[in-house]
C-alpha cells in the first residue's frame, strides 16, 4: 500500500461511517407513526386515536350521527369523544380513547344560547362530561359551570364547545385559552 492512499482512505472511511451513522439517525428525527389515524371496531363500541378525534371534530356539523370512515357516531357518542379528547390533550395524554354506546339526555336543557369559558372552565366541564357519561350510560340532561351563580348549557352546546376546542387546537397546535360558543 502506497503512503499516499492512506490519508484517502481514511477520509473515505470517514465519509462512510458518517452515511451509516445518518442512515440510522433518519428514521428518528421522522414524524411518529403515533399520528397515523386510528379508529377501530370493539365488542363493546369503539376505539379512536387523538389523530382521528380531531378529523372527527372537523367533520361534525352538529346535526345528530357523524359516519367517519365507515363508521357512524352518535351525538352522544361525539359529546363523548370531544369531551375525552379536550381532557387528553390538556393533560398530554396519548393512547386511545374507548367509546362505548351512549343513549342520549333523558330530559335535555339549558339556561344558555352562547358562552364563554377559560380553558380551566372547559377542561373542567369535559372531565366531568366524560366521567358522569361513563358511570351513566347517557349524555347529563345539562351540564354545569363551576361558577357560582352559572346558568347551565344543554349537552348540545357542550358538544359545539368542545368541538371549537379541538378544531381550534388542530389548527393551531395549542388549545385556547378561551372558547366562545
Amino acid at each position: 500500500m502506497n503512503e499516499r492512499n492512506i490519508p484517502i482512505l481514511t477520509a473515505t472511511t470517514f465519509f462512510l461511517l458518517a452515511v451509516v451513522v445518518v442512515i440510522q439517525f433518519i428514521p428518528q428525527s421522522m414524524p411518529a407513526e403515533t399520528n397515523d389515524v386510528v379508529v377501530e371496531k370493539t365488542s363493546d363500541g369503539y376505539q379512536l386515536n387523538l389523530q382521528a378525534v380531531l378529523e372527527l371534530a372537523e367533520m361534525d356539523s352538529g346535526n345528530g350521527t357523524v359516519e367517519y370512515r365507515g363508521f357512524n357516531f352518535t351525538g352522544p357518542q361525539l359529546l363523548y369523544i370531544f369531551a375525552r379528547g379536550v381532557v387528553m390533550l390538556e393533560l398530554n395524554e396519548t393512547g386511545k380513547i374507548h367509546v362505548g354506546e351512549y343513549s342520549g339526555p333523558e330530559d335535555p336543557y339549558g339556561f344558555m344560547d352562547t358562552v364563554t369559558l377559560t380553558r380551566s372552565e372547559y377542561t373542567d366541564m369535559a372531565e366531568r362530561t366524560y366521567t358522569w357519561m361513563d358511570a351513566n350510560g347517557r349524555s347529563p340532561n345539562h351540564v354545569g359551570i363551576y361558577v357560582e351563580g352559572s346558568p347551565d348549557i344543554t349537552p348540545s352546546l357542550a358538544r359545539k364547545i368542545f368541538r371549537q376546542v379541538l378544531v381550534e387546537y388542530r389548527r393551531t397546535g395549542t388549545l385556547p385559552e378561551v372558547v366562545s360558543a
